[in-house]
C-alpha cells in the first residue's frame, strides 16, 4: 500500500467514542433500576391485599334488584278450649271450727292430763281432771268431758295450773271432711267464681294429683296482704292426707270454650298497636289483631284473624318481606 493511501486511513478516536456512547449506557441502567423499584413496589402491595384479607373471596356480581330471603316458623290459628291457672299454697284444715271443752267446775288446779295433741276422742270422753278445792275444803276431782268426737288439735293448759270455767282445756276439730284453706291475691279475683276446679299436690307424695272445688270465696280482702280467704273442698279420694300439710294449689282461674288462639312468640307491637305476621304466599303480612288473656304460653285473639290462619312464631321479618317457611307446624 501506498504512503498516500496509508494517509487517508485515519485511526478511531477512542475519546469522542467514549463520551458518545457513555450516556447510553447510563440510560439503561437508569431504565433498569427504576423497573426493578417497580415490580419490588407492586409485589409489595400484592402481599399487603392478601394478608390483610385473607379469607376474602371474590364475590359474584348481585343485582340490584335481587331480593333476601327470610326462613321463618310459621302456626296456624287454632281453636281450642283456653285455661289460665293461678298457682297458690294451701293448708289442709278440718271443715268448720275448732270446738273448745271447758271445765264443769268454776275454777280449780289441773290435776291430770288424759289425752294428747292428735289424739282421738269420743262424745263422753274424760279428757282431763280438775281439782276445784279450795283452802280449808276438800273437794271430790271432777272431769272434764269431751262433747263433740273428733282429733285433739290443742291442750292449752298444763298439770298443776289453776284454771277458771271460761278456760278450755283441749281444742277438738270435729270428724268432718278435710278441705283446703287459701289465699288468693286481689288482682285474680275478677278471674275466680265458686265451682271452678282445682287440682292439689302434696310435697309428701309428688306426682299425686288431687282433685277438688272452690267452695268459698271470702266477701272481704284482707287490707294488709291485699288478698282474700278461699276454700277448696275435695272431690275426690284424700288418701294421705292429714290436717296441717301444705299443698301446692293450681286453680283454673279463667276458662273459655272455642277461643282462637296463637302461639304468644308469635305476637309483636308496632306503633303501640298488638300485630302477628302473617304468611302470605312467600311474603309476610302485618296484621292488626285484638288480644284477649294469656296465660304465658298462648294468647286469644278476639278480631283480626281467622283460624287456619299462618301466623310467624320466629324470624326476622317485616311487612312485605320476602320469606319461606322452613317449619311449619299443623
Amino acid at each position: 500500500m501506498s504512503d498516500e493511501n496509508k494517509k487517508t486511513v485515519e485511526e478511531p478516536d477512542f475519546e469522542k467514542l467514549a463520551k458518545t456512547t457513555a450516556p447510553s449506557k447510563f440510560n439503561k441502567i437508569v431504565t433498569l433500576i427504576l423497573v426493578a423499584i417497580c415490580v419490588i413496589l407492586a409485589a409489595f402491595i400484592i402481599f399487603r391485599m392478601v394478608s390483610t384479607a385473607p379469607d376474602r373471596q371474590l364475590a359474584a356480581p348481585v343485582a340490584d334488584n335481587a331480593v333476601a330471603t327470610v326462613n321463618v316458623s310459621a302456626e296456624p290459628a287454632y281453636t281450642g278450649t283456653f285455661s289460665k291457672v293461678s298457682r297458690l299454697n294451701g293448708e289442709v284444715r278440718r271443715a268448720g271450727d275448732s270446738i273448745a271443752v271447758y271445765p264443769d267446775a268454776q275454777s280449780g288446779t289441773v290435776t291430770e292430763v288424759l289425752v294428747k295433741r292428735g289424739d282421738r276422742v269420743s262424745v263422753g270422753d274424760t279428757v282431763a281432771y280438775i281439782d276445784p278445792s279450795r283452802p280449808g275444803a276438800s273437794y271430790k276431782t271432777s272431769p272434764v268431758i269431751a262433747k263433740v268426737s273428733g282429733i285433739v288439735t290443742d291442750i292449752p293448759v298444763a298439770v298443776g295450773q289453776t284454771v277458771s270455767a271460761s278456760q278450755p282445756i283441749i281444742n277438738i276439730a270435729g270428724e268432718s271432711e278435710l278441705v283446703v284453706e287459701a289465699s288468693i291475691p286481689e288482682k285474680f279475683l275478677g278471674t275466680v267464681a265458686v265451682g271452678m276446679k282445682a287440682e292439689l299436690e302434696s310435697v309428701a307424695y309428688p306426682g299425686r294429683i288431687y282433685e277438688g272445688t272452690l267452695t268459698y270465696l271470702a266477701p272481704t280482702v284482707d287490707p294488709t296482704t291485699r288478698s282474700s280467704e278461699i276454700e277448696i273442698r275435695f272431690t275426690g279420694n284424700t288418701d294421705g292426707l292429714k290436717e296441717g300439710m301444705y299443698l301446692r294449689l293450681n286453680l283454673e282461674t279463667e276458662h273459655i270454650d272455642n277461643a282462637l288462639m296463637v302461639p304468644d312468640s308469635a305476637l309483636d307491637t308496632y306503633l303501640g298497636e298488638d300485630i302477628v305476621y302473617t304468611v302470605d304466599g312467600n311474603t309476610a303480612r302485618r296484621t292488626p289483631v285484638t288480644v284477649g288473656s294469656s296465660n304465658g304460653l298462648e294468647t286469644v285473639i278476639t278480631s283480626g284473624l281467622s283460624e287456619g290462619d299462618l301466623v310467624i312464631t320466629a324470624g326476622n321479618v317485616m311487612d312485605g318481606t320476602t320469606i319461606n317457611v322452613v317449619n311449619q307446624e299443623n
